[in-house]
């Protein structure tokens, strides 16, 4: 009688194979198990003896894997083997061969000790894992052909997988993309984030406009992650900070949790090397359910500890109106960083074994924080290494400099983080004390340099670059800055008693009170400031680097935003243009498009080293090519229309131009600007005959997708109006297959997959200046879509490579617009007519009783709060008008059109995340490749 082994992690079981055997034969014969499973061969000795360090590589092995995890790692009854089923089986089974390479990596890693980043973020943006995972690992092909063996598709079964509910935006997708790429190059690197339960929110559009739901991603479970539990940190929140007996302080009491670490596996194309996505999930200890309150009736009240830990990881970004509601995004960014931090510190000693020189750790630790939300990574990190590794607060600041860096994500001074100095002195006081003595540091170095022989300068340079706003100086500065003399800021009213008048001390203070508020005077008492600790400001104190994500915009934050950090570090700032993995935005969400570029370039080398995707120019005019590419781009489009028709019931031709607008709904993204160009394309259609209307236009289908952040009112309003005016547009006759509006509600990665390959034209068209770079126009343009946009992010890269003449430019540039602000504020500026039609056109009732008056009125007026047009959506109406008119007549044109495509794809060479990881791990890490052997 043999003995079998089956697989459980690194442990092996003997089975007894006869009794195994029976079991099934019996269930077979007995028609236990259901039509579809009987056709299989009995499970053979093959299918459940593989050697666990060795990949399984051919489609008869797969799908024994896929069988044997339908059978043994169950989440399903056994009755019945549908999609559901056979995509948690398929994706344990690609699991089984990340874990092969995934535990060489880090045994590697381990043995050999190189230098690490670690790429801390409140967002990675994944989307579905099962396609990349077996595109990645070459095994594609294998797993297509054991699917159809079981009676399903790869692509059927990859569609059961829901878009992991970790990112909201750019943010995001630009680290999943990197971690990606990390992998790929063999760069020794991790990631960390948070495990939010319910994600941003599922969008759900009504006749109302959006509503948000809670996100369903783990309702079955993630067959991806590992929950280690032996890896696990305390986290403290409130308390108070004392002095040990050995002089140094501790932080003790206050609200306890605990922050628990699930893995995902992150494979690199044809590599061995996987590394690993870390996101923290928290929960509160068992002792922290209160039973005797539970026993007496007081269920709520007993788990309320509970509770209070795990709803950190609920949502992202919970809203943030209340205090409640701010101290929670405060909890998030703790948890997030003492939690990876205590994880990094605890790697870096176990490699160091015995002897720890923490002088070596910014030699074996850089530490990436992605925009400013880690950015309580600083002191942090000084915490850690002053009050618990034993440091000086000389050493431990050297350390932690020499190891933290900060990418900055935008230029909006709203995004620029800043917390409540009072909030952050409750929830993390240890923190604040060491904020207060980096921000002394800072005041002292501020001082040195300017000096005191100008106090209105130091004054200002103080006030712009302190970390603490609206704090009064250190007490070793208090005299630096001679304050005037305090007067008060109403005088105090006296009335003479005894002077010869009718009327009465009462009446003489009215009548006065009267008098100053005719004269405009107005008696109020001016409310202290608030007192803040800025993120941004810290962030660039405390790290080593800082970068911004495109040339335009690394310019505005060293000319600008940080203009004074830069004059006193310059060496500090440097730019990296984002990129994204070719690997996912084209190889894998493009075959078609993918398959037609190997053939012409003659290799698939493009895929690491798009480069060569540059060897496409010299075909742009074949025709061959040029009936090849619209080909691969019809297929696309007809998927879009089946997705189309599916979410939203509209039925659009696959012939019209596909025109795309994705990303987070947002004022400054201007996708008010589109549909207010639509609004007068409609418009001008009904002013003319079919034939007329048919030779003025060409027939677009406008795909809007992008979720507005629930407190977000504006933005809400802003989608409300895009599907009123669909609804309108998609149900006249007249009009047909001409226009077409469709919003694709709950827009994520797997719906970008469908649509970026389909698009013909795509608009990026933000407020020239306030788009820091943007990655989705990247997207596009590698897979052969032209844009239409502004001067802004990394659309003035794109437009450099894929040729002025492959790119549709609008509208004013970022050095015009302050002084275009100016003019408004002034009263100077006067609206094109065309712009002030379509106002008035949205007014008439024609798309439902609502007049849209907040929305439209944001655009009107000359100041005050939401109005006066900011994002100059009136100024760069009638160019963009224009510029759609230029877009038309190109498009009629399609052999031009053709060429115009595939020179965007030739030009997105410089658009691999590969290659903006090369550049972070030269000249921020210091981290070099190490290739497993």
């Amino acid at each position: 009688m043999d003995t079998m082994r089956i697989s459980a992690g690194a442990e092996k079981i003997p089975v007894k194979c006869n009794s195994l055997s029976s079991l099934v034969t019996r269930r077979w014969r007995t028609k236990t198990f259901p039509a579809r499973i009987r056709t299989w061969r009995l499970l053979s000795v093959k299918s459940i003896s593989t050697n666990p360090k060795t990949l399984v590589t051919d489609s008869e092995q797969v799908a024994s894997s896929i069988k044997h995890h339908s059978e043994f790692t169950p989440l399903f009854s056994p009755e019945k083997f549908e999609l559901p089923k056979a995509f948690f089986a398929t994706a344990q089974s690609v699991r089984d061969a990340l874990i092969v390479n995934w535990n060489a990596t880090y045994e590697y890693y381990n043995r050999v000790n190189p230098k690490q980043a670690y790429y801390l973020s409140m967002e990675f943006l994944q989307g579905r894992a099962l396609s990349n995972a077996v595109g990645n690992l070459g095994l594609t092909g294998a797993y297509g052909d054991a699917l159809k063996s079981l009676g399903f598709e790869l692509e059927s079964v990859a569609g059961q997988e829901p878009d992991p509910a970790l990112g909201n935006g750019g943010l995001g997708r630009l680290a999943s993309c990197f971690l990606d790429s990390l992998a790929t190059l063999n760069y020794p690197a991790w990631g960390y984030g948070l495990r939010y339960k319910y994600g941003l929110f599922k969008q759900i559009i009504t006749k109302d406009g959006q509503e948000e739901a809670a996100e369903d991603w783990l309702e079955l479970s993630n067959p991806w992650e590992i929950v280690r539990n032996d890896v696990s940190y305390p986290v403290k929140f409130y308390g108070k900070v004392v002095f040990g007996s050995d002089g140094k302080k501790r932080w003790i009491g206050g609200e306890d949790v605990v922050a628990v670490a699930y893995d995902v596996p992150i494979p690199g194309y044809k590599t061995k090397t996987t590394i690993n996505l870390r996101l923290w999930s928290t929960k509160a200890p068992s002792g922290d359910f209160d039973l005797s309150s539970y026993n007496s009736g007081k269920h709520t009240e007993a788990a309320e500890a509970l509770f209070n830990a795990e709803k950190i990881c609920y949502v992202l970004y919970p809203g943030d109106e209340s205090d409640e509601g701010k101290a929670l995004r405060l909890k998030q960014q703790y948890t997030l960083c003492s939690a990876s931090l205590q994880d990094i510190v605890a790697r870096f000693e176990t490699r160091s074994g015995g002897s720890v020189n923490w002088e070596e750790f910014p030699e074996k630790v850089a530490v990436q924080m992605n925009d400013t939300h880690p950015t309580l990574c600083i002191p942090e990190l000084m915490r850690i290494l002053m009050d618990l590794k034993g440091l000086s607060w000389e050493d431990a600041w050297r350390i932690t400099q020499r190891t933290v860096a900060y990418t900055n994500h935008t230029v909006l001074p709203e995004a620029l983080e800043k917390w409540s100095l009072e909030l952050m002195e409750k929830l993390l006081p240890r923190h604040v004390e060491i904020i207060e003595k980096i921000d002394e540091e800072l005041v002292s170095t501020i001082v040195s340099e300017y000096g005191t022989e100008n106090p209105d300068l130091l004054k200002e340079k103080l006030k712009a670059m302190r970390i603490l706003e609206n704090v009064e100086l250190p007490s070793a500065f208090a005299d630096v800055i001679v304050k005037p003399e305090s007067k008060p800021a109403i005088a105090e009213k006296t009335v003479d008693q005894t002077k010869d008048s009718k009327e009465d001390a009462q009446t003489v203070v009215k009548k006065e009170v009267e008098e100053e508020e005719t004269a405009g005077v107005i008696a109020e008492v001016i409310p202290e400031p608030p007192k803040m600790v800025r993120m941004a400001n810290l962030a660039v104190v405390g790290g080593h680097a800082v970068n911004g994500v495109a040339e335009i915009h690394s310019e505005i934050v060293k000319t600008d935003v940080f203009n004074d950090f830069v004059k006193l570090w310059p060496d500090k700032f440097q730019n990296k243009t984002n990129g994204v993995t070719p690997r996912r935005w084209i190889r894998f969400c493009n075959p078609y498009l993918s398959d037609i570029i190997t053939n012409w370039i003659g290799t698939e080398d493009w895929v690491l080293n798009t480069e060569k995707l540059a060897e496409l120019r010299k075909f742009a005019d074949d025709e061959d090519l040029q009936s090849e590419w619209r080909a691969a781009k019809k297929k696309n489009k007809l998927k879009v229309v089946s997705l189309i028709k599916e979410r939203t019931g509209y039925t659009v031709n696959p012939d019209a131009m596909f025109d795309i607008q994705i990303k987070r709904i947002h004022e400054y993204k201007r996708q008010l600007l589109n549909i207010l160009g639509i609004v007068y394309r409609y418009k001008k259609m009904k002013e003319m005959s079919a034939s007329e209307r048919k030779k003025a236009f060409v027939p677009r289908v406008c795909i809007f997708g992008g979720k507005a952040f629930a407190t977000y009112v504006q933005a809400k309003r802003i989608v409300k109006f895009i599907t009123d005016v669909g609804s309108t547009i998609n149900h006249d006759p007249e009009i047909g297959d001409l226009l077409k509006v469709i919003f694709v509600p709950d827009y994520n990665v797997s719906v970008a997959e469908l649509l970026i390959p389909a698009s013909e034209l795509s608009q990026h068209i933000s407020t020239a200046g306030m788009e820091a770079s943007g990655t989705s126009n990247m997207k596009f343009s590698m897979n052969g879509c032209i844009l239409i946009g502004t001067l802004d992010g990394a659309n003035v890269e794109i437009r450099e490579e894929v040729g002025e003449e492959n790119f549709f430019l609008f509208g004013a540039k970022a050095d015009e617009i302050v002084d275009l602000r100016k003019e408004r504020a002034e009263g100077k500026f006067v609206p094109d007519p065309s712009f002030e039609e379509v106002k008035q056109f949205v007014r008439s009732g024609v798309f439902g009783s609502n007049k849209y008056d907040e929305l439209i009125g944001s655009l009107e007026g000359n100041e005050g709060f939401g109005r006066a047009d900011y994002f100059l959506v009136g100024k760069d109406f009638p160019s963009y008008v224009e510029c759609q008119e230029k877009v038309d007549k190109a498009y009629r044109d399609q052999k031009r059109w053709t060429r115009m495509s595939i020179l965007n794809t030739a030009g997105s060479s410089k658009f691999s995340s590969d290659r903006t990881i090369h550049e972070y791990a030269k000249d921020i890490w210091n981290i070099k490749q190490v290739e497993l052997p």
